[in-house]
């Protein structure tokens, strides 16, 4: 095994190991270190012999910095599709404290942060529906489509294609308004009748006694009722997201 080979397996590694650092699913804490390690290994034994050697000699410098361009490389192509995958978990988080759930809100392990009931079944949800559908299959596909477009070790500055999370950001929060929608236009009808009735016999206290119990009965409802449409647009996001892979790399700075 000639050692331009290795340098490129390990070149290989580095970018598949900063994808699965930050996608969806495998990316999750509470994912054994050792399940991503045999991923990454794998896929590099299949992706490296087929790929361009790395064109520069493997000085140590050199490895360094190519090391940590790749993992840099492979995190900011994972984190677009991180991003838009969080659509879901966004909107129902929305959702969670519309309808009154805000109060039962957990911490999430896996996440280390403090998430509401819905919005985590949704997350759990999400994530079943990406690896059920084998999106993270397509996603491995796009990213191992990388190695010919950018070879490994021709990245001389991956920030540029950061600037694309700027884009993605502000897409997943107008898709997660979007799918909170409904939810959100009938607890403000639900607050409108309420405060109709309140205006009308105020000495009821219509808003503690009614009001509350409808919100959170009638969005439950609504979630239960949209739930096929959220999983259905929010794979449309996440396909979407994966097929901007190519967008990200041309946003680089590339060494020909």
């Amino acid at each position: 095994m000639s050692t331009a080979l290795l340098v490129t397996m390990g070149l290989v590694a580095s970018r598949i190991g900063g994808v699965f650092m930050i996608m969806p699913a495998f990316g999750a804490r509470g994912v054994p270190k050792m399940t991503r390690v045999l991923c990454i290994l794998a896929l590099t034994s299949i992706v490296a012999p087929m790929v361009p050697l790395a064109p520069v000699a493997p000085t140590i410098g050199f490895l360094l910095f190519a090391i940590a361009t790749e993992v840099l490389v492979g995190v900011i192509l994972g984190g677009v599709v991180t991003f838009m995958f969080g659509t879901l978990a966004l909107a129902n988080e929305f959702v969670t404290n519309q309808i009154g759930h805000g109060a039962a809100q957990l911490f999430d392990p896996m996440l280390k942060i403090t998430v509401g009931p819905i919005s985590t079944l949704m997350s759990l949800l999400g994530a079943a529906v990406f690896i059920g559908t084998n999106m993270h299959l397509v996603l491995l596909i796009n990213v191992s489509d990388t190695f010919y477009i950018v070879p490994p070790g021709s990245v001389i500055n991956p920030l540029p294609g950061g600037r694309m999370w700027l884009q993605v950001v502000s897409e997943m929060l107008y898709a997660s308004l979007q799918l909170a929608g409904p939810v959100l236009a009938l607890v403000f009808m639900i607050h409108c009748f309420v405060a109709v009735l309140t205006k009308l016999a105020p000495q009821m206290n219509i808003f503690f006694s009614l009001g509350m119990i409808l919100t959170m009965v009638a969005g439950l409802w609504m979630v239960y009722t949209i739930m096929p449409q959220q999983f259905e647009a929010h794979y449309g996001l996440v396909a979407h997201a994966i097929e901007r892979v190519p967008e990200v790399l041309a946003e680089m700075d590339v060494g020909r």
